[in-house]
């Protein structure tokens, strides 16, 4: 019942060739271009009859198949399975309309795109050249090879053996000219995927910090500068917070610089938790954090910024031998604040956090007069 539940949610095993979201509306327009290339394919004008001498049957050998089997490989077997039953149906009202109608025909149409997106996406971790051949071989083989000539025996009286014959002469040549065009189609998807993954890990160099995961300073003062412009629009709260991790460099040099990466990533972690969605973290460099905190007064600020420094000396990273603790500079914005001046008062009110015992929370006014912060 699980795997019929992921097969139904599309919910592949091999995403190799996954570059995007395979979301209903872009496998939709995928399913319309599979659909127009198959019935295009499946007209009389494009196809080819194989006579095989000493044999008495011919087979008619068009691009029809192998298209519904790419669309089930991209796809997934659900939609390989809707491409082959809709390429069927048009098709026959289109191009063989004189013929007799048999549904299980169909049948075995949507089994193939069901197949072979089955066994490329289910049984298979990584695109490779093996899972193409198994993919395309045994769907092809299984139904253009035994299934219908059983049925045009027992339909039509097709002699079984000779068509049988006649179609495994066929496949020997089709399956690997099939199965190496798929190769390459897909090769360039894969490619694809590892073009955008690589983009986006580059996106994501560029804004975060490596070892932290929290904001770099450059996307940071992005986020500031659009933020700041908002809350002046909309006449806004807007507050900062400094932080710097008391005597760090006596961590470094006492504890090794493995424990003051993770200590680093214990403060983050901290950061991460106690900020809002619309607020923003970031890792100034070393020891320094900024926590942007848009729509937040003083009051809110003082809470957030207690918490914070609550949090952290409460870590037991050193089996209580030695406790982390943190300096706090907070600002709010003022009418005529720009990014420098409110970073330099949050700067200027860590100074004072440092200068006054550390472990503390300092507010500077906009007359760089400290105001001390009182907990218990």
């Amino acid at each position: 019942m699980e795997k019929l539940k992921r097969i139904f949610k599309n919910d592949v095993i091999n995403n190799d060739i996954r570059y995007r979201t395979f979301d209903f509306s872009f496998c939709f327009k995928l399913f319309i271009l599979f659909v127009l290339a198959g019935v295009f394919f499946d007209n009389p004008a494009n196809s080819i009859n194989f006579s095989v001498f000493p044999l008495e049957e011919a087979v008619r050998v068009n691009l029809r198949p192998p298209i519904i089997m790419l669309g089930g490989v991209i796809l997934g077997p659900i939609w390989g399975l809707v491409i082959g039953g809709v390429v069927d149906i048009i098709s026959f009202r289109l191009w063989h309309f004189d013929l007799n109608y048999l549904f299980i025909f169909t049948l075995f149409t949507m089994l193939r795109g069901f197949l072979a997106g089955y066994i490329y996406n289910y049984l298979f971790k990584k695109f490779s050249i093996e899972a193409i051949l198994t993919s395309i071989g045994v769907t092809h083989l299984l139904v253009s090879s035994v299934f219908i000539p059983v049925v045009l025996y027992y339909t039509y009286g097709v002699p079984l053996i000779n068509n049988i014959q006649v179609r495994l002469f066929i496949q020997i040549l089709a399956i690997p000219v099939y199965s190496l065009a798929f190769f390459y189609i897909l090769k360039g998807m894969n490619k694809s995927k590892k073009l955008k993954n690589l983009h986006k890990e580059l996106q994501v160099m560029l804004k975060f910090d490596d070892l932290t995961g929290l904001a770099n300073r450059r996307s940071f003062m992005d986020y500031f500068e659009q933020k700041l412009s908002q809350v002046k629009d909309n006449s806004d709260k807007l507050s900062l917070l400094m932080l710097d991790i008391d005597n760090f460099k006596d961590i470094n040099d006492t504890f090794g610089h493995q424990i003051g990466d993770h200590v680093l990533k214990e403060v983050s972690n901290i950061l991460t938790e106690n900020v809002r969605r619309k607020d923003l973290a970031a890792r100034l460099g070393g020891d320094e954090f900024l926590v942007l905190l848009p729509n937040t007064d003083k009051d809110n600020a003082e809470k957030i910024a207690k918490r914070i420094k609550d949090d952290i000396s409460s870590l037991d990273i050193f089996n209580k031998d030695y406790y982390t603790t943190v300096s706090i500079g907070a600002a709010a914005l003022n009418r005529n604040d720009d990014i420098e001046s409110l970073l330099k008062r949050a700067d200027d009110a860590l100074y004072k956090a440092k200068d006054r015992g550390r472990n503390r929370i300092e507010w500077m006014s906009k007359d760089n007069l400290s105001q001390t912060l009182k907990f218990s």
